[in-house]
């Protein structure tokens, strides 16, 4: 799932390869059309354009423009591998200035530019790639998985890659707003980051559940994070998060499994297994501003794009796709 730039439309993608697009002020949906036959890992939305992004079990990249009436037309049709034993297309991740998409398939991470070309090509020495980040504002790319990230300057093809080397196997990857830290979920229950560019890095423990989920506040000083029942927020600030305790509260009675600040003002919802979502209005409330109930697990939050807009959305483990609007808080 996921927002277009412009907060005009928001599309989601199910196993089966169909992508829904659906208006993102009325939640009303637009059309649908099949994406991949055999089923649809990722989409993403390009920074600036009307332009969606998808990929699948058929180890293609498809390219999908939406015009002012809500249709979609197919643009490009990009084949990265035809090996039945490895084609699956996992992570997509643009440029922040669109130049180009970044596209994992197994450890290779592929670079295709607006016309489909393929601009180049990494191999992640741990294997699998497990999530991709691209730098807020610049053109160096993360790649996470077994053994810490990589790090990639796209703008010079024979410069050698930064590796941020861990003993483990990292599941996720999330760069501050500022480009000063890079934190990443760890398979043994645990947030690995690093400081940049010194590269001094420090470990956060304790977790109940694996701590997919990691998101920033806009200004840099708070990293939320999934892995417990509780909202865990750790401090950025210039004496920590090493050494201090986690600001964390008590409200959801399962694992909290998805996260989202909001990208204008303080606000931020959590989504439980249990199926509820909360809203708060800042770091450090006590209750939820409003509650909502989906009719499964929550997959996924997303806020707005919009400045000012506090519209949510949600999916559920049954499917259902949901927009909040968080009026009262």
């Amino acid at each position: 799932m996921g927002w277009s730039s412009c907060g005009s439309w928001l599309a989601a993608v199910t196993t089966s390869g169909v992508v829904h697009l659906v208006d993102g002020e009325t939640g009303a949906q637009h059309t649908e059309w099949l994406a991949h036959e055999n089923g649809a890992l990722a989409l993403c939305w390009h920074p600036r354009l009307p332009l969606l992004a998808s990929s699948g079990q058929d180890g293609h990249v498809r390219l999908w423009h939406v015009a002012p009436d809500h249709s979609c037309a197919l643009l490009i049709d990009i084949p990265l591998t035809e090996d039945p034993a490895n084609n699956w297309i996992e992570h997509l991740s643009w440029r922040p200035d669109g130049a180009q998409l970044a596209a994992a398939c197994g450890k290779k991470i592929h670079l295709l530019a607006l016309d489909g070309t393929r601009e180049g090509e990494y191999t992640f020495p741990g294997g699998t790639v497990g999530a991709l980040c691209w730098r807020p504002k610049g053109a160096q790319l993360a790649a996470a998985g077994y053994g810490g990230i990589r790090v990639y300057n796209v703008l010079d093809r024979n410069s050698r890659s930064q590796a941020l080397k861990w003993k483990g196997s990292l599941l996720s990857l999330n760069w501050s707003p500022d480009a000063q830290v890079i934190a990443a979920g760890c398979q043994d229950n645990s947030v690995h980051f690093w400081r940049l560019p010194k590269l001094s890095d420090a470990m956060m423990s304790g977790f109940t559940y694996k701590p997919v989920q990691l998101s920033w506040s806009k200004n840099s000083r708070w990293l939320l994070t999934g892995g417990s029942s509780q909202l865990i927020l750790w401090s950025f600030d210039k004496k920590g998060p090493e050494g201090k305790p986690p600001v964390t509260v008590d409200f959801h009675q399962e694992a909290i499994c998805a996260i989202d600040f909001a990208n204008s003002g303080q606000m931020l919802a959590t989504g439980c297994r249990a199926g509820k979502i909360a809203f708060w209005n800042q770091v450090g409330d006590s209750t939820p501003a409003l509650e909502a109930q989906l009719d499964s697990r929550v997959e996924q939050l997303a806020w707005s794009p919009r400045k000012n807009v506090k519209r949510l959305a949600s999916t559920s483990r049954h499917g259902t796709l949901s927009l909040w609007e968080a009026i009262a808080a």
